[in-house]
């Protein structure tokens, strides 16, 4: 993981492996039921560059970078949906390209490994954000994307890495949002019977 924190994972999962890690903790950088949103502002979105980012990310940054980070931060969000089983969002996909415009990246060869990988043109903001989709397109490459997924309790949202062997994890939690997901389907049963019998149907 490129920066210095690690959050603790609901459920008590691993964090992504790697470099996926710093795509984890981008999504998750607003907590969608409790808050709070640490992109809200610009110095709380220096404040996360500084814990995350290489040096020099959190140097000079304005407000159009925080807003073009929400921005990503919640077309990435949609795109883990799909992951775990949503319909595909096109306006999410046609947000990533339209920033992935404005966040260039160029291949370039690791002197220590001799091996190409793809490197920000931009620093600062601009550059961890280019950072974030090099590798989300690695990670697709390798498989391991697939198994980033938003929780699919809405109500939480959360990105978790689900390291079952058939990528079957649903939630971020099993204890706290599959129960709940599981309570509220039971609750919907319990009403539609009452519902059909009143209706005479």
């Amino acid at each position: 993981m490129t920066g210095k924190t690690r959050v603790r994972q609901p459920g008590d999962r691993e964090v992504a492996p790697g470099r996926l890690a710093l795509v984890q903790s981008f999504v998750n950088s607003l907590n969608v039921e409790f808050g709070p949103d640490e992109f809200a502002t610009v110095e709380g979105f220096t404040r996360w560059l500084g814990a995350y980012g290489p040096p020099g990310a959190a140097s000079e940054v304005t407000e159009a970078d925080r807003r073009r980070a929400v921005e990503l931060r919640e077309a990435l969000r949609a795109l883990l949906r799909e992951n775990n089983g949503g319909d595909p969002d096109p306006q999410a996909r046609a947000t990533v390209a339209r920033l992935a415009e404005r966040l260039p990246l160029v291949v370039d060869v690791d002197p220590a490994t001799g091996l190409p990988g793809l490197r920000p043109v931009h620093d600062g903001a601009r550059g961890l954000m280019a950072q974030v989709l090099g590798i989300v397109v690695e990670a697709t490459g390798d498989g391991s994307w697939q198994r980033l997924k938003s929780c699919h309790d809405h109500r939480c949202s959360w990105a978790f890495y689900d390291r079952a062997r058939n990528r079957s994890g649903r939630w971020c939690s099993m204890a706290v949002c599959g129960t709940r997901s599981k309570m509220t389907v039971y609750r919907q049963g319990l009403r539609t019977p009452r519902t059909t019998a009143a209706t005479g149907g």
